[in-house]
């Protein structure tokens, strides 16, 4: 395997975890605590690789979840096309973010902009030129690739266990998508820090609270409560 196909699926799927983990059942519905230090972490790795703002990318998710399936909805394949949902990420969240207050929607601080160019550097010197384009290239085609999926497939067909909830349900996508094939459920139980059986991402959490790294016993929101999709400023986790 060419070592910029290895190195942008590495870094694909690690931008993938911490936006899940992090951006989402973290900072988004509250789902369970993590360490500061861990956070800081997180904090920078998807600044960094994300290319957002983790306070960005939770206001516009919450905006997902406050008018899902509406017109109001950031990236919901029932009211855009969903070609640009499964793409279009960024741009898709770019224009949500102009909805949002300044103080919920912070641009990516110049300091990651800078770190950013050096380790394009650093990948320019060690393995060349092409290399790194094609690491680049794999990197977007896995994270908006998988990203993307998420929204497309989980509002468009499956079963809805819970009919007055947006999204469905496909289990068998659950382990592709990071959990969220379970999308039906996870709109009736967003706080949820599992989303069904097949939850790829629940191995991962368990790991993470036997390490100390995050606190899944004491929920920030009961499970079924949809407060914290309809926060319009996230808070941090701790609080």
């Amino acid at each position: 395997m060419p070592i910029g196909v290895l190195v942008g699926l590495v870094s694909g799927m690690l931008t993938c975890l911490v936006t899940e983990i992090y951006c989402h059942r973290c900072l988004a519905h509250r789902a369970f605590q993590i360490h500061p230090v861990l956070e800081s972490i997180l904090d920078g790795f998807m600044q960094v690789y994300g290319g957002v703002h983790p306070r960005r990318w939770v206001s516009v998710h919450r905006l997902h979840h406050r008018y899902a399936d509406t017109p109001l909805d950031p990236h919901s394949p029932l009211e855009r096309h969903p070609l640009l949902v499964l793409v279009g990420t960024p741009y898709l969240i770019a224009m949500a973010g102009q909805r949002l207050p300044a103080v919920s929607s912070p641009a990516t601080g110049r300091p990651y902009v800078a770190v950013r160019v050096l380790i394009t550097a650093f990948w320019l010197f060690t393995i060349g030129p092409l290399q790194t384009l094609t690491a680049l290239a794999v990197h977007l085609v896995c994270y908006l690739g998988i990203m993307g999926m998420v929204a497309t497939a989980g509002h468009r067909s499956g079963s809805k266990p819970h009919p007055d909830v947006p999204g469905y349900d496909l289990a068998w996508l659950a382990v592709l998508l990071l959990g969220h094939g379970y999308h039906n459920s996870h709109h009736a139980h967003p706080a949820a820090p599992r989303t069904g059986f097949l939850d790829p991402i629940w191995p991962v959490l368990r790991v993470l609270s036997a390490l100390g790294l995050i606190t899944l016993e004491e929920q920030r929101t009961p499970a079924h409560s949809q407060a914290c999709c309809v926060a319009s400023v996230p808070m941090a986790p701790g609080r």
